[in-house]
């Protein structure tokens, strides 16, 4: 049997940090689930990159990256902390391992009552991140300025200059 992990997040964007995680775990011999979250919502402040957007970022550094163990879902929020668990799984099927940032998923999966308890592994938002101090906060509040480079994989500087996410990023007023 093949050990598959779910790193889940909204990947807004899609970083070093997330492709570091994704390279060990693929090296190691985990089958990839990469789960995007909240992919129902439309773009704003806080999700500025659609579903298929995301979906694109991620391929793109899978394909440079030579990884092609990996699979990608997208994980719409349903609103229901009781249910949230269930519902990912029911999207993603089984894995051994997940892996997120946000805290309050991590608290759902942690209460969850598994026959087969998973690894979790969770960090926080500081130097203990497998990207360091790269967030995709911080490249957004950069990009709001102008297109940066720090932080992400080539294929998703360009990709982001192409679809003029600084200028999209403009728009909203106020800033996290």
């Amino acid at each position: 049997m093949v050990k598959s992990i779910l790193i889940l997040g909204r990947f807004q964007p899609f970083h070093l940090g997330h492709l570091s995680l994704i390279k060990r775990y693929s090296q190691a011999g985990f089958f990839i689930k990469i789960g995007i979250g909240s992919s129902e919502n439309k773009i704003s402040q806080k999700n500025p990159l659609t579903k298929n957007e995301r979906k694109e970022i991620i391929k793109k550094s899978m394909n440079e990256e030579k990884i092609k163990n990996y699979k990608i879902f997208y994980i719409p929020d349903i609103n229901n902390d009781k249910k949230y668990v269930k519902h990912v799984i029911k999207i993603i099927g089984e894995f051994q391992t997940i892996i997120t940032g946000n805290p309050h998923v991590l608290r759902l999966f942690l209460k969850y009552k598994s026959k087969n308890p998973w690894n979790i592994e969770t960090f926080k938002e500081d130097i203990s991140r497998p990207g360091g101090k790269i967030t995709s906060s911080r490249i957004r509040k950069k990009w709001k300025k102008k297109p940066d480079k720090a932080g992400l994989h080539f294929s998703t500087y360009l990709y982001l200059k192409k679809i003029n996410f600084s200028e999209r990023l403009k728009k909203f007023k106020a800033f996290e």
